[in-house]
């Protein structure tokens, strides 16, 4: 073979058997040559392997790292500019087990610096397998420097980013929450994501303002009804926008994964129920816009209506006949189902459709609840659905709707992101100036008229309108009595409608100051009274003085109410 003859070549020339003395300086030299390029060979050797190192441990590394998100993610904030999410700096705590010579003593040392977490936690970390332990995601500087001090072995520190939300519970459920690597997992943070990754900010429709007054208030009535829970929000007619909401029982998006499967479920947009009453104000627009019954008339509601074995009958029974607004004022069920079949169920239905109450809502979050529409819409479907049951719609979907009828007729799709100053809005107009202009001014008799079932909504100044409903919960395939959801609806001012508010809460329990009743009225119509006169001032809306004639030519002349003339000031 030519490398064994290249061998012994090499040999003869270096090693001869029996070396002339004459050639004795030639191989000294060929030997200090051959033993330079020897040396070189094992430099390079050595020179080609180091580097091979290095990159093997900074690919180790880097790979150890990918739970860590260094770059920058774009931030959250409402309307106004301030901050609900932000990304800074921190300090990351971690082992490196394969550095570790002594766990128990490197542990002893560390201890009093990561009071999180105990001796045995912390023994298992430093001597678990892998080559990046995270021990602590947010080291202080004080710690920082104490734990340099220590020098011990395997113990580094790395630099990265963290989420944040300043304004902790505040419309949590709207702004979401990030995993552990800065991916967008529930809310803005998620169904945004794309965008907050390639660091541009998301500026929401929601004011930390007003979402504090909402949150306080609902928060109050929970409390002092004994309730499960409850949601609240409040919309700018004009625009679409949500410019407040809240969901409780609520969580601290700063610490996510303690927070229960409850506390994270957002009842504005996720949950869909049964409205109740205040669904009649869509079947009072709906009779006036297609004509099907019209101011003037009345109906008897004195009976029953039996339907499939059941009866439809009214909270407080009503003699006689009585108009299109009483039956409004005074939530009569027996009226209102007996308007949805002069409409027909499938004039309803298409109504329905057209304000958005049979599809989920394009609200830009992904906890978006799903209607659950009958499947036949038959004549027992529309008289149910005229007072609130037999479709199951979410709240932002149902304040969207409202807001049609009881604002300008346009209906509006809601929005959780700040539109742009000159940005066009897409109004679908569904009722007529006629129609709105009716529905608000009933909406404001259910308040301001002592028979109305709104009394304790008036704000005086600030022409509320609204609407209750209390609707049974659904248990075990039938209808649970005792447990109600109660729901409050109302837009102002009346003569101008420019916000809509909607708060629900859940099971309250009567109290002695409510004399036992637990009904929208009495639960959460305070509550609405309370944000108006808070928000008003905030949102530029000045008390008025209804008796004024300038202030009333929005709304009807005065319609008659128990067989009086009703007003629209408050009494």
């Amino acid at each position: 073979m030519w490398h064994f003859k290249f061998l012994n070549i090499c040999r003869n020339l270096l090693w001869p058997s029996h070396p002339e003395p004459s050639k004795s300086r030639k191989i000294a030299v060929h030997r200090l040559i051959f033993s330079g390029f020897a040396m070189l060979l094992i430099f390079v050797l050595i020179g080609a392997q180091s580097i091979a190192l290095a990159v093997s441990k900074t690919k180790t590394y880097k790979h150890a790292y990918t739970t860590i998100d260094d770059r920058v993610r774009g931030a959250i904030l409402d309307q106004k500019g301030r901050i609900l999410a932000s990304t800074v700096p921190v300090n990351i705590l971690y082992a490196d087990p394969k550095h570790i010579f002594n766990p128990r003593e490197v542990a002893s040392a560390l201890l009093p610096y990561v009071p999180k977490l105990d001796k045995q936690t912390l023994m298992k970390r430093l001597t678990k397998k892998g080559r990046f332990i995270e021990l602590d995601r947010k080291l202080t500087p004080k710690r920082h420097s104490a734990i340099l001090q220590l020098g011990l072995p395997g113990i580094y520190v790395k630099p990265a980013t963290i989420r944040i939300y300043p304004q902790g519970r505040e419309a949590a459920h709207i702004i979401g929450a990030v995993d552990r690597d800065n991916r967008g997992i529930a809310g803005i943070e998620k169904s945004q994501n794309e965008t907050l990754s390639s660091g541009e900010n998301v500026y929401l429709s929601i004011d930390t303002g007003l979402q504090t007054i909402l949150r306080g208030s609902l928060d109050t009535q929970i409390k002092k009804f004994e309730a499960l829970g409850g949601a609240a929000l409040i919309i700018n007619i004009n625009t679409g926008e949500i410019i407040a909401a809240t969901s409780l029982p609520d969580f601290d998006p700063n610490h996510i994964m303690t927070s229960t499967d409850v506390a994270r479920f957002n009842q504005v947009t996720k949950g869909v129920y049964e409205m109740g009453s205040v669904f009649k104000v869509l079947n009072t627009a709906i009779a006036l816009e297609t004509g099907a019954f019209d101011m003037q008339g009345t109906i008897d509601v004195s009976k029953p209506i039996r339907v499939a074995g059941n009866f439809i009958n009214d909270y407080h029974p009503i003699k006689g006949s009585i108009g299109l607004a009483e039956i409004l004022v005074r939530s009569s069920n027996i009226g209102s189902a007996h308007i949805s079949q002069l409409i027909g169920p499938e004039t309803q239905k298409k109504y329905m459709k057209q304000l958005g109450l049979l599809a989920a809502s394009p609200i830009e979050i992904v906890e978006n609840g799903i209607p659950l529409v009958p499947e036949n819409w038959s004549h027992i479907t529309a008289m149910t659905v005229s007072f609130g049951y037999g479709l199951s719609v979410s709240m932002v979907q149902a304040a969207a709707a409202i807001a049609a009828a009881g604002g300008d007729g346009h209906y509006i799709a809601p929005t959780l992101l700040r539109r742009n100053t000159n940005e066009p809005i897409k109004k679908v107009r569904i009722f007529s100036t006629e129609t709105s202009m009716a529905v608000r001014s009933m909406m404001r008799l259910v308040v301001s008229n002592k028979i109305g079932t709104g009394k304790f909504a008036d704000a005086p100044g600030y022409l509320v309108g609204g609407k209750t409903g209390t609707a049974e919960k659904v248990e075990n395939k039938g209808f649970n009595r005792k447990a109600n959801r109660v729901t409050f609806v109302a837009t102002f001012p009346a003569n101008d409608p420019a916000y809509l508010i909607m708060m629900m809460v859940d099971e309250p329990v009567g109290q002695q100051h409510s004399y036992n009743y637990a009904t929208a009225g009495w639960v959460v119509a305070p509550a609405i009274k309370d944000i108006v006169n808070q928000t008003a001032p905030i949102l530029g809306v000045h008390p008025v003085d209804i008796t004024k004639p300038e202030n009333s030519q929005n709304l009807l002349p005065p319609l008659i109410l128990d067989g009086k003339e009703a007003v629209y000031a408050s009494f």
